[in-house]
């Protein structure tokens, strides 16, 4: 018989009694214990966790029957030793870890659960503490360090039924819980998460709340990698938006460039007009409204990633209250226009005026020697085969600036930092997830591979100029790896703002319609473990645009660079 049809057969006889009685709705409480009990049985159970019986049908019959907490988990108990019985699986060891981080690994809920009895309480210890390692169905593929939920269930026709609502949260929530490295810094304890997420989940009847919750949900874990994939923005927002981008600057908003410039012509919008409020409310407000539904490391993000939807909305109008260059307040309306084909992440920037394309080369130029001996790379832009003739320009001058505002994930651009660094250098280590003991990390001294611990070589004719950073919000994920390398580089200083706090490879975890929800999977730290989430790169130097700089197009960080180098 099939497996998923003998465990069905057995629920339905053990709670055949119950099927007489008027079924009650479930405590959110009582939900919270069985979504924790399972998730702990999903990941440490000997069957369920070698997918030799199905996660899914446990919890989804369980929500079906509705009973108490304390009898679903008896049933499943039951069940599980039945065929434990007629079940020969040969014991795994479970990995010996030299270094070992156990912040995120909790199992004191088992004991003060009042949903659970103790003989309930004795099994999940017991599961926990089996010598024999648990199985990685759910969890791994082969010898990947983080987690891999591709082996999941979509249900796309069924996912807005309560029970399949209910399945995506424990799902994700369980992943969370025994698989993100940074789940110890998140600001609400997790468990609290859930319990508040229940009766969300549980409201969310149709698609538009039910994407809301989602998007609220990813928000909850503050990692600005956490996102919802495909994004759920414009079933929530609408395509409509304003025919301009901005940029924010002393919590104020400031017009960087028109999508419509027609549109904005007519309308009187200008490079470098300050909104303070969207149809009567602070723009402040919003932010605040609204960055639940988007996930963010620390308050700059917040602000960073406001582009996302204030503006958005319906085919219509909104008011915009402000003041232009001038300091001259306006009360203006604005129709929207279609950004069903923008770009999300392609907002807000204002242009780099030192990148530029040289006609004679057509090449993109995207660095310069001043004429008083200083050198500026755009490190976003920097390709491999450049480094060498960039070196040569470079080696002599008495300073080179490095623009880590932006983003490049080539791994042979290591190569310069053997021109910077007078011998190897030790930049970063990593923690992977302990398979064999889900909810544990294992310490491992090197981030990108192990023949990259090291970067740089022994070289006695290394780079004598000072070295700086320019850094901000936009300085994200390996751009933070970048800068912790550079920080490796004798008398450095970094110039800028904070970053954005979120590094570790970008993972999945497949929601019950077929949607991912992201997180960052690998945990980032120095070599004396200080970490990098959620505090990104702190400059030595701190240097944020205003609204004036903005509106004379000047660049205050690289500005202030150039300065101290002067001086």
């Amino acid at each position: 018989m099939n497996p998923n049809r003998l465990l069905l057969l057995f629920l339905l006889i053990c709670t055949t009694a119950s099927f007489s009685q008027k079924k009650k709705s479930l405590s959110d409480t009582e939900l919270q214990t069985i979504a924790k009990t399972w998730g702990l049985i999903k990941y440490y159970h000997p069957l369920v966790s070698r997918g030799k019986i199905d996660a899914d049908s446990l919890l989804l019959t369980a929500l079906a029957q509705q009973q108490p907490a304390k009898k679903t988990i008896a049933n499943w108990i039951a069940f599980l030793d039945t065929r434990s019985k007629s079940s020969n699986i040969p014991a795994e060891p479970k990995n010996v870890c030299n270094d070992p981080d156990n912040r995120n690994f909790d199992t004191r809920w088992i004991q003060t659960d009042k949903n659970l009895d103790n003989t309930q309480k004795k099994f999940l210890n017991g599961i926990v503490t089996a010598s024999s390692a648990p199985g990685t169905y759910y969890s791994q593929d082969k010898d990947n360090i983080r987690y891999y939920g591709k082996r999941e269930k979509v249900y796309k026709e069924k996912a807005l039924e309560e029970n399949y609502r209910l399945l995506t949260l424990f799902r994700a929530w369980n992943a969370i819980e025994y698989f993100a490295p940074y789940k110890y810094v998140i600001s609400k304890k997790w468990d609290t998460v859930l319990l508040e997420f229940i009766p969300k989940f549980r409201q969310a009847t149709d698609q538009k709340s039910y994407d809301q919750v989602v998007m609220e949900f990813s928000g909850a874990l503050e990692d600005t990698h956490s996102e919802i994939n495909p994004r759920p923005n414009a079933s929530i927002l609408g395509t409509y938006g304003a025919p301009f981008t901005f940029h924010m600057a002393e919590h104020k908003m400031v017009v960087t460039k028109p999508i419509d410039a027609e549109k904005c012509k007519a309308y009187g919008i200008a490079y470098g007009d300050v909104i303070v409020s969207i149809d009567k409310e602070p723009v402040t407000r919003i932010i605040a409204r609204m960055s639940k539904y988007f996930s963010a490391s620390n308050p700059a993000i917040q602000e960073r990633d406001a582009f996302k939807y204030l503006f958005y909305g319906p085919e219509g109008s909104f008011t915009i209250q402000g003041y232009d260059v001038n300091n001259k307040p306006f009360d203006k309306t604005i129709a929207r226009i279609d950004r069903s084909s923008q770009v999300w992440f392609e907002d807000g920037l204002p242009d780099n005026p030192l990148i530029y394309r040289d006609e004679a080369t057509q090449k993109i130029v995207y660095s310069k020697r001043y004429d008083d001996g200083i050198g500026y790379i755009d490190f976003g832009m920097l390709q491999a085969q450049d480094i060498d003739s960039l070196i040569t320009v470079m080696k002599d001058t008495k300073a080179i600036i490095f623009d880590l505002r932006n983003y490049n994930d080539n791994y042979q651009l290591l190569k310069i930092l053997g021109f910077l660094l007078p011998e190897p250098a030790w930049f970063g280590i990593s923690t992977k997830v302990d398979f064999t003991q889900p909810g544990k990390f294992c310490y491992q001294d090197f981030i990108i591979r192990e023949d990259y611990k090291y970067i740089g070589k022994k070289n006695p004719n290394a780079y004598t100029g000072k070295v700086y950073v320019l850094i901000n919000e936009e300085t994200q994920s390996v751009q933070e790896m970048w800068s912790m390398i550079f920080k490796k580089v004798p008398d450095v200083t970094f110039v800028g703002s904070q970053t954005a706090g979120a590094d570790g490879n970008k993972t999945p975890i497949l929601l019950a319609d077929g949607r991912e929800l992201i997180f960052s999977g690998v945990g980032i730290f120095y070599p004396d473990k200080t970490p990098t989430q959620k505090i990104g790169i702190v400059p030595d130097v701190v240097v944020k645009p205003t609204v004036s700089d903005l509106q004379n197009h000047k660049d205050p960080v690289l500005d202030k660079a150039l300065a101290i180098i002067r001086k």
